[in-house]
């Protein structure tokens, strides 16, 4: 069989080279759709199949975390190319009237939205800008339930000021708990891990598990923040964004209350588009909501899964399979669980937060003992020195 392999120039730009496929397809446009696909589908596949011939010399986790960002543009491509979700729902930008908002009978501030591209380069410039978005917060298609903090007048210096100083604050975190993963049991700097003894995670007991991972569920918060308040603040400098769309990545944690709320909305646009249009299930029905729900955490599943498989090069997924889609049947019982409360005439009170908190914690970390314990055994806590500003990590010296 003839190897696929490319030059290791493209290899190592191989997710660049995919935002740019991406971003030429979609500024091709479904009014070309055989030219579309007949250009991009060979060239996008064959660079994501640079993955199977990495040589990869570093860290387990940033090549793992490296195979999702392929795994995620390739979702992308199905989504914007074969389904068409961009161009089908016309994906626009909102804009705000800062200077004299309109107000509608609910006293909502009124949006103007602009319309979808259609000249090759408008539609590049649109690729582009959905590429580098925030979740596509701002967008029409955004996720609904995501927490908006600030109005669209909120002060553009304030707003870089307050997201500089969690920038800040979540740098200094995520310094804190990679010292803290690298000293502990199972991680160490990478320089030292031929010195240092590690134990394996799987084979502790569950208790111990669970502590580790919500460990590993803190760094990822910590670092996936402190990276989407640096895009907050980079964006609204230069005018990219207004300030309401550049929320906190993981919303407000009071709201910690069940694991449907923990985990929001899913952006499950595929989810919506199969039920609606494809199996014409009905709208707000048992079937419909579900099947959006494992579809969602479907996408999440094989994202993770499959950036496992091209790791290990085989079809291993470290438990990524069972642990997301494991997060819908969750919701799903609880979603009836709760249902059934208030037929019994449970009312909401600060007793059944609790409750809900801390059934949310125990659910959380639980689901997760399975999967992190495979990433953490493979090397995931093993980290490039760091300052170790609180004296926390491994004390030996390479």
């Amino acid at each position: 069989m003839a190897s696929l392999t490319l030059p290791k120039i493209f290899i190592d730009l191989q997710i660049p080279l995919m935002y740019l496929t991406n971003a030429l397809a979609l500024a091709i446009g479904p009014r070309h759709q055989v030219l579309r696909l007949g250009i991009t589908l060979p060239l996008f596949s064959l660079l994501a199949l640079q993955s199977l011939y990495r040589d990869w010399s570093g860290g387990w986790g940033l090549h793992y975390a490296l195979e999702v960002n392929v795994c995620t543009q390739m979702f992308i491509y199905f989504d914007w190319n074969i389904l068409g979700s961009p161009d089908r729902e016309r994906w626009r930008k909102i804009r705000y009237d800062a200077e004299e908002p309109a107000v509608n009978g609910n006293g909502h501030i009124k949006k103007k939205e602009d319309g979808v591209p259609q000249s090759f380069l408008q539609r590049a410039w649109w690729a582009l800008r959905l590429l580098t978005g925030n979740r596509y917060v701002g967008w029409t298609q955004e996720v609904k339930n995501v927490p908006k903090e600030v109005s669209p007048e909120y002060p553009r210096l304030l707003f870089i000021l307050r997201k500089s100083l969690r920038v800040a604050f979540f740098h200094v975190l995520r310094e804190f708990m990679y010292s803290y993963t690298a000293g502990s049991p199972y991680g160490a700097w990478s320089d030292i891990v031929h010195l240092k003894p590690i134990s394996t995670l799987s084979t502790q007991p569950f208790w111990t598990r669970f502590w580790w991972s919500w460990v590993g569920i803190v760094l990822t918060y910590s670092a996936m923040e402190e990276a989407n308040a640096a895009y907050g603040v980079l964006s609204v400098a230069t005018g990219l964004a207004n300030p309401r769309d550049c929320p906190s990545a993981f919303g407000d944690l009071r709201n910690l209350m069940s694991l449907r709320k923990a985990w929001s909305r899913i952006c499950s646009a595929p989810g919506i588009f199969i039920a609606r249009d494809v199996l014409r299930l009905r709208r707000g029905s048992f079937a419909s909501k579900y099947f959006q729900l494992f579809i969602g955490f479907g996408i999440s599943a094989i994202v993770h899964g499959c950036a496992s498989m091209f790791v290990h090069r085989s079809l291993e997924d470290d438990g990524a399979f069972a642990c997301f889609i494991g997060q819908a049947a969750i919701i799903m019982v609880e979603d009836h669980v709760i249902d059934f409360g208030k037929r019994l005439g449970f009312k909401d009170s600060i007793f059944w937060r609790l409750v809900g908190f801390a059934w949310t914690v125990f659910a959380i970390g639980a689901s997760f003992t399975g999967w992190t314990s495979c990433v953490v055994d493979h090397g995931m806590w093993f980290h490039d020195r760091t300052r170790d500003i609180f004296g926390v990590g491994p004390q030996i010296v390479a």
